[in-house]
């Protein structure tokens, strides 16, 4: 039987929901070394932040192993919950459904969404007949 989240859990979770989760694998092993070598999914067609990072030399010594392409954020934290890469991203709002299901994911960074540093909006040409979402709604393709 599911577990019940209430508002207050969810609020809660969503305000610490990030899109980099972790299952704790990759912080360490058996011998108390740290790893120099993170699993992760790549996307087609995108270079992700982690990918950025390592080629700007941010990572120092730590290497990035791809391990193949997601298909989606929902799919990329879940392989990272069960272990198969080191760490992952998704929109907040699968990161709270994992949290509160019990998944061992720790949240790091707030993938987007926004916040009074962050503003996600879409743009269009001055002279377009699009103005509003509702806009979008009315347009056939």
């Amino acid at each position: 039987m599911r577990s019940a989240t209430s508002r207050r859990q969810f609020m809660a979770l969503l305000g610490v929901s990030a899109a980099a989760v972790s299952c704790g694998t990759a912080a360490g092993n058996a011998s108390g070394k740290q790893t120099k070598k993170l699993r992760y999914q790549g996307w087609a067609g995108q270079v992700t932040v982690p990918e950025l990072a390592e080629d700007l030399g941010y990572l120092g010594d730590v290497k990035l192993d791809w391990v193949g392409n997601t298909i989606s954020g929902p799919q990329d934290i879940q392989s990272a919950a069960t272990g198969q890469i080191d760490f992952g991203g998704a929109f907040n709002g699968a990161v709270v459904k994992l949290a509160a299901h019990g998944a061992p994911i720790t949240s790091v960074i707030s993938y987007y969404g926004s916040d009074k540093h962050a503003y996600n909006g879409f743009y269009v040409l001055e002279d377009s007949p699009i103005r509003s979402a509702r806009d979008l709604s009315t347009k056939s393709g």
